[in-house]
């Protein structure tokens, strides 16, 4: 049986950010690349399930997963673009720890709904896929610290380029650390020593 339909958490990149991503790619050489509509732009967690058919319940089932409440946000680091053999993607620099953990904590909470992540084998590796096919260039270096607003539950019609998002619940905002121009504000247990 072959999947028509994969579902996923993830996050949507914003339409903004999306068609600025869009215009960071080098000039396409020939046919064997195909960029995806910036729309589709997305950050996949990890894929859940896949299905011949419309999966009727999963929906309902992460939403019970969530109804409590989701963590709060992390920030992305992204910081290229780069060339694969299968395409281009938008990928990180330096630490993806607060996403880690971000995951985590998702992957705990959907754990008890019989629900568990497919093909983590290599582990995360957070990225943005922008096009599909062979389209070699240089690195494009990008900057962007991204921090997603709201987690979508996404079903793919594999094959297609289409993507439906199913339901979509908010996180919270990050927390904020503490500044060291805050130091003199602190009571004296929270203040660095000198």
């Amino acid at each position: 049986m072959t999947p028509m339909f994969r579902y996923f958490p993830g996050f949507q990149v914003p339409a903004d950010r999306a068609g600025w991503l869009a215009r960071q790619l080098p000039p396409v050489a020939g046919d064997l690349f195909a960029g995806l509509k910036p729309q589709n732009y997305h950050l996949t967690l990890c894929t859940i399930d896949e299905t011949a058919a419309p999966h009727p319940f999963l929906r309902q089932r992460v939403a019970k997963a969530f109804e409590a409440g989701l963590p709060a946000a992390a920030a992305i680091p992204f910081g290229r673009i780069v060339s694969k053999d299968a395409g281009a993607e938008l990928t990180t620099v330096g630490s993806i720890a607060g996403i880690r953990q971000l995951y985590e904590a998702i992957v705990a909470l959907l754990a008890p709904e019989g629900i568990e992540p497919r093909y983590r084998q290599s582990g995360l590796r957070p990225h943005v896929t922008l096009g599909v096919g062979r389209h070699p260039f240089d690195p494009v270096q990008v900057a962007w610290h991204w921090i997603p607003r709201e987690l979508a539950l996404i079903e793919s019609h594999v094959g297609h380029s289409r993507h439906r998002v199913l339901q979509s619940w908010s996180l919270l905002a990050p927390a904020q650390g503490a500044f060291d121009f805050m130091a003199d504000e602190l009571p004296s247990p929270l203040r660095r020593a000198a």
